[in-house]
């Protein structure tokens, strides 16, 4: 079976989200003391600013606990004294398949038909398959989500208006501000999301922009594809409140920028917009209520969402019927291999059974005889066996639930068929 456990911004908070936020450094050991303590085969993390979800895959069937079982080690790994069971939601086969594939389309999103999470789930799925911590089952999975958000993205109208955060965090600023050309802008922090802000800032017009980040070398190489100043992470305070709109993109666990950060007098005349797009939150929450200081994280950008997504429901109807039909394909896949191990059985029982009275009958008989019984049983066998396995995967077909694969292995596979 397929799993999927998770928190977003739909079950809670970004100050309930940020705790269980799994960096690079945590997935792989995070995962295999999850493989150790759940029984759990192969897993992909995904976590990014509105979500943290974990795919999984068992074999046969996971025991009915495996909920309180991955949420207990969650919270066991991350420190987290206080249960947040309720926030989490947990989907199993088809379920798990369709919300993986809504996801990577954009459906799920906050934005919807955002373009950023189709990176974000790739480079999931690409580093849990480095670290040899998928095999198959999640392998075809996450190939056939990004072959499913490629068709929805394709053929309907979902990525029409704005479908990134970043993108919407400037239609913010630029409500905050007016026009974005001769405003002063920094970016601090040098990763995909810094990318992607620093494209829609250029696009915008923005020709005063400045980056830094701890890392010299990755700002170093943004400034130079976007003409930017680079500055020293030292020394970044010192341009805080001469910039109009500061966006925070670092991966950092705690507050970088406080209220002490804008004590120094001068900057601009007019309101300053920070957006702090970092998980957990960078910029400490008291700066917003300083006089002129705007300041919005993940979760505000709500505010613009809700005004950009109506443009883009009437897409949701042919993306879900996208999603379901590959969501089928993928399960018949599912079942059949899951069937595999039955389908051997049987054809190997039916064929021992065969040989063995064959062999009875060929003692009594003369050659030609002998041939033409072996010829009738192999035909009758074979039929017998494509009945079996045509009934089987009908079977599946119909009820895919574990319970039902569960009750085909023990009739099948159980020590005590002969």
């Amino acid at each position: 079976m397929v799993g999927a456990l998770g928190i977003s911004h739909k079950t809670a908070s970004q100050n309930i989200r940020q705790q269980f936020s799994l960096t690079s450094d945590e997935i792989i050991p995070f995962t295999e003391g999850l493989q150790k303590h759940t029984g759990i085969k192969e897993a992909v993390v995904i976590s990014t600013c509105n979500r943290t979800e974990i795919y999984f895959s068992c074999e046969h069937i996971c025991n009915q606990y495996i909920r309180r079982d991955i949420l207990d080690f969650l919270h066991k790994y991350k420190q987290i004294q206080e249960s947040y069971h309720k926030h989490f939601y947990v989907y199993v086969d088809d379920k798990a398949v369709d919300h993986l594939f809504r996801v990577t389309s954009g459906v799920d999103s906050m934005v919807l038909g955002e373009v950023q999470i189709v990176k974000q789930v790739k480079d999931a799925y690409l580093f849990a398959t480095n670290a040899n911590l998928t095999d198959a089952i999640l392998m075809r999975l996450f190939q056939k989500s990004f072959e499913t958000s490629k068709r929805v993205r394709s053929e309907t109208e979902i990525q029409q208006g704005a479908t990134s955060i970043s993108y919407v965090a400037i239609d913010l600023c630029e409500n905050k501000v007016g026009n974005l050309q001769d405003k002063e802008v920094f970016i601090i922090g040098a990763g995909e999301i810094a990318e992607l802000t620093m494209r829609y800032l250029k696009k915008r017009g923005v020709q005063h922009l400045k980056i830094t980040n701890r890392t010299a070398a990755k700002a170093e190489k943004l400034a130079t594809e976007f003409d930017a100043i680079v500055v020293d992470y030292n020394q970044f305070p010192r341009h805080l409140s001469s910039s109009d709109i500061v966006f925070v993109t670092t991966g950092a666990k705690e507050y970088i920028i406080s209220t002490d950060h804008f004590q120094a007098k001068g900057g601009p005349k007019n309101a300053q917009v920070l957006i702090d797009l970092s998980v957990p939150n960078n910029i400490d929450p008291a700066i917003g209520c300083i006089p002129d200081k705007h300041l919005f994280d993940v979760d505000a950008l709500q505010e613009i969402v809700n005004g950009t997504a109506e443009m883009r429901k009437s897409s949701i109807l042919t993306a879900e019927e996208i999603i379901m039909e590959m969501v089928a394909e993928y399960m018949t896949w599912l079942e059949s291999r899951n069937l595999r191990p039955v389908i051997q059985t049987i054809t190997a029982q039916m064929q021992k059974i065969r040989d063995e009275e064959l062999l009875n009958y060929k003692n009594h008989c003369d050659p030609e005889m002998a041939a033409y019984i072996e010829q009738y049983t192999g035909n009758l066998t074979r039929k017998y066996i494509r009945t079996f396995i045509r009934n089987l995967k009908q079977v599946a077909h119909t009820d895919s639930s574990s319970t039902s694969l569960k009750a085909i292995n023990d009739l099948f596979l159980s020590d005590k068929v002969s």
